[in-house]
């Protein structure tokens, strides 16, 4: 739910400035990852993936951005997180 909430508040208040997110989360109470992807305002839901690509199961994701600061998006991510 984190991170849902977290994407969400990106979504709201940085959309437009949001190019592209992509990334594969290891996710509590999920076997397997989980992808997720957006451009803008738009996310596709998550997917559920068969397997991890590769033996390293850490989350990742990448944000391609105009104007938003890394602490800016790590700022969200505590506040989000904290509200867990």
């Amino acid at each position: 739910m984190a991170v849902s909430r977290w994407l969400a508040h990106l979504r709201a208040s940085r959309g437009e400035d949001l190019l592209r997110v992509k990334g594969i989360l290891n996710l509590r109470d999920e076997a397997t990852p989980v992808a997720v992807h957006g451009i803008h305002h738009v996310f596709h839901p998550p997917v559920a993936l068969a397997k991890w690509p590769h033996a390293d199961r850490r989350s990742r994701i990448v944000f391609i951005t105009r104007g938003i600061t890394r602490h800016e998006v790590l700022d969200l991510w505590q506040g989000a997180h904290a509200g867990a």
